[in-house]
């Protein structure tokens, strides 16, 4: 049972970002573009690879040449069932991620974990075939809560982070432990997007440490911008072409 002081800490955590619009932006971008498949005739249950491309799947040969790729294929998903378990994923973990870290660091966050996500895939599934989905961008999300539970658990209500700690190393070990038996699974973009969403958290400041935040939020959340954009480049730099 959470105690009071977790009522409090929840209070103070809706004050500091009242407004969660940029996990319902992302949900609804997903929703919508997999609505505009539909309407363009591509399948609701098993999208082909080469529909997939031509909306901006990521795949080595195209992206080395176009790399707007490596973001457009975030927005895309193999089928509703796809596309579900990530939105699902995304709403349950986004709204806390939301409101630890505040909406500009949440957006950058989803933005650059699934960049580095699909960069990450690049080396593998997106060398043989074509790589779609948000599920990199929604690890680099775990990652950040991640970060959270274990840099700043002092700050946090003790119920919430055995709570928080024992769902995210579940999902992560479920996910990944899939992904290493499923072939269809983009273990690749989930580490990459894990990864950088954890580095980045740990850089930037949590809106519930109110004094760091007010003294240095913005800085560092500057340098953890420019540290994963330096790192997404090398990592560029290193695709096989």
């Amino acid at each position: 049972m959470l105690r009071p002081d977790h009522d409090e800490f929840v209070e103070r955590l809706v004050q500091a970002t009242p407004r969660l619009w940029a996990t319902r932006l992302f949900v609804g971008l997903n929703l919508l573009v997999w609505l505009l498949n539909l309407a363009t005739g591509v399948s609701p249950i098993s999208p082909a690879p080469r529909e997939l491309l031509a909306w901006g799947g990521n795949f080595l040969p195209a992206t080395v040449e176009q790399p707007w790729r490596l973001f457009t294929s975030t927005l895309l998903h193999g089928g509703i069932v796809h596309l579900g378990f990530n939105l699902w994923a995304l709403w349950d973990t986004g709204r806390i991620a939301e409101r630890f870290f505040g909406n500009t660091q949440f957006l950058l966050i989803y933005l650059f974990s699934g960049i580095a996500g699909s960069l990450a895939s690049l080396f593998f599934a997106a060398s043989q075939s074509v790589s779609v989905g948000a599920s990199g961008a929604i690890f680099g999300v775990v990652g950040a809560l991640l970060s959270a539970l274990l840099t700043g658990h002092r700050k946090l209500p003790r119920a919430l982070v055995v709570a928080m700690r024992g769902s995210m190393i579940f999902f992560l070990g479920y996910s990944l432990v899939m992904g290493m038996l499923s072939s269809h699974i983009d273990n690749a973009a989930h580490l990459g997007g894990l990864i950088t969403g954890f580095a980045m958290a740990t850089v930037m400041v949590e809106r519930f440490d109110w004094e760091t935040w007010r003294r240095s939020g913005l800085q560092r959340a500057a340098l953890a911008v420019g540290g994963a954009a330096l790192a997404l480049i090398a990592l560029w730099s290193m695709v096989p072409r």
